[in-house]
């Protein structure tokens, strides 16, 4: 269920009448917060200031730039989804507007219903859009930071002080792998035996000593014993 009240909202409306109905339609949908704007300008100024969700914008607004063209700057260094609000339904307002991330299209006068339709899908694409970049990014920047300049980058399985890569054996590099996925969390005995030397008896003693090994190489890394358990690896704080 989408909350509307999770949103910030810029209307962009220079009718008192037209700006004032959609206002009270938002707040009966129980936005979180409602920003107003009748112009160009005062629209560019909020959004720079504030951290804006959705615009509703008016197309035929005043001063020198209509709402196509401020929706156009709003997103030129920002994600600014826009659902427009005008007068005209015809084919050339639409194909104008159409390029200028345009989220929906309310033709006035419209009912509470076409609102509340226009912000639930316009919603569940900037959501989607936002997953989806937070993915990627993920992606990109799958990096743990273990202080002191050392970083260890996931993908790659690669561990780097101020960039240089150090040299581990297979068994260290594994062992750092699985600590690494698991930051600040306890990782048991078992599970180092199983993941590290399936199919394998080994002691204790083994583990310690991959552990004492890899200190003397990267002794800034702080890799912590928990008795009669295992290992935690704290991160950068």
């Amino acid at each position: 269920m989408i909350k509307f009240k999770d949103y910030t909202i810029l209307i962009v409306e220079d009718e008192f009448i037209a700006m004032e109905y959609l206002s009270q339609i938002l707040l009966s949908f129980r936005a979180k917060d409602i920003y107003r704007a009748k112009s160009a300008d005062e629209a560019l100024e909020i959004v720079r200031a504030n951290s804006i969700d959705l615009v509703f914008m008016d197309i035929n607004i005043e001063g020198s730039m209509d709402g196509i063209e401020c929706a156009s700057l709003l997103n030129k260094d920002n994600f600014v989804p826009i659902i427009f609000t005008s007068a005209y339904g015809d084919t050339n307002t639409l194909n104008e507007a159409k390029d200028e991330n345009v989220f929906g299209y309310l033709i006035k006068p419209f009912q509470p219903s076409d609102v509340e339709a226009s912000l639930l899908i316009a919603i569940s694409i900037i959501n989607r859009i936002k997953k989806f970049s937070l993915s990627e990014k993920q992606k990109i920047t799958q990096v743990v930071d273990l202080s002191k300049g050392y970083i260890y980058h996931i993908d790659s399985k690669t561990l780097t002080l101020y960039n240089n890569p150090i040299d581990l054996t297979k068994k260290e590099l594994e062992f750092l792998d699985i600590l690494c996925n698991n930051l600040n969390q306890n990782v048991s005995y078992n599970y180092l035996k199983e993941s590290i030397w399936p199919q394998k008896e080994i002691s204790d003693s083994t583990i310690r000593d991959v552990v004492s090994r890899l200190k003397k190489k990267i002794p800034h890394i702080y890799i912590e014993n928990i008795s009669n358990y295992g290992y935690i690896l704290k991160g950068s704080n």
